[in-house]
């Protein structure tokens, strides 16, 4: 004889569900982690891809001007409605923006006029490549060239700097308006991702301070972008090659830099001094 069988229901109970939620929600926030990470190399790759385009495109200028390079300024008016620069020195500006008005930022600095009017628009053709992804800014370039290649004088070829040998620079400096002045393309600084916290526009060449102690307190002139992939900046050198660099002292420097406090030496200044123009300025 057949017995019927109960209807039984199987339902999960609450700590099941408690569970699978949890689950769950590990799972997104790995996915979330993974993403994240996954855009972050992605950018990385672009910074680095637009920064060697830079770097070549200042490399086939040379080759078509007898050797001499992009300038790294991107202003050629200053303060005062005059200029410091040569003509020769206007005319290889890889972004020019003439500063027509006295004491203002010059606002076309910001537009793809500065872009089109510099040397290396011929070379590079394309307002994305002078930007980074990453750049919270409305501004259209986030890179500098370095502010000790392509000058005839010292720094940008800025009077301020400029000297016999520049101020606070090692007597065996010398210019380096051409490729053939370079002594170590491998290792100095082409092109580097640039942040410029205090002003709306990125100004001219990337520079920290290479005097010695004896001289001049060693600082920060311009500051690295690196905030926008938290700890790194993007390097090209000047033979085309790349670096992610990894700030020792990232948590100290960024905290200055709110603080609107003066930064000093550090091993990143260190190590920022010494790819500026190495052979050149003395250590």
């Amino acid at each position: 004889m057949n017995t019927p069988q109960a209807n039984h229901r199987t339902a999960f109970t609450l700590i099941e569900v408690l569970v699978v939620i949890a689950m769950i929600g590990v799972l997104l926030g790995v996915l979330i982690v993974s993403l994240s990470t996954v855009q972050d190399s992605a950018k990385t790759a672009s910074d680095l891809s637009n920064q060697s385009q830079i770097v070549k495109a200042n490399i086939n200028h040379a080759t078509d001007h007898k050797g001499r390079l992009l300038h790294p300024r991107t202003v050629g008016d200053d303060a005062s409605g005059g200029t410091d620069l040569t003509q020769d020195a206007l005319d290889r500006m890889w972004v020019r923006d003439d500063w027509e008005t006295p004491n203002t930022i010059p606002t076309a600095a910001t537009g793809v006029e500065a872009l089109q009017a510099g040397a290396a628009w011929e070379y590079i053709g394309n307002e994305d490549s002078y930007r980074s992804a990453s750049d919270p800014s409305v501004r259209l370039r986030s890179y500098s060239l370095n502010a000790f290649v392509g000058v005839n004088k010292g720094a940008d070829d800025y009077n301020g700097y400029a000297g016999n040998p520049p101020p606070n620079l090692g007597a065996n400096y010398i210019p380096c308006p051409t490729l053939s002045r370079i002594p170590l393309p491998s290792r100095t600084l082409g092109c580097i991702i640039e942040e410029d916290p205090e002003y709306p526009n990125n100004w001219n060449g990337f520079l920290v301070h290479p005097g010695w102690p004896s001289t001049a307190i060693p600082q920060w002139m311009d500051i690295p972008a690196w905030d926008w992939t938290p700890g790194r900046v993007t390097i090209a050198y000047m033979d085309g090659s790349t670096e992610n660099y990894r700030l020792s002292d990232y948590e100290e420097l960024t905290e200055m830099v709110q603080d609107h406090d003066v930064i000093h030496e550090s091993v990143d200044y260190e190590f920022f001094k010494d790819i500026m123009l190495p052979g050149r300025v003395q250590n």
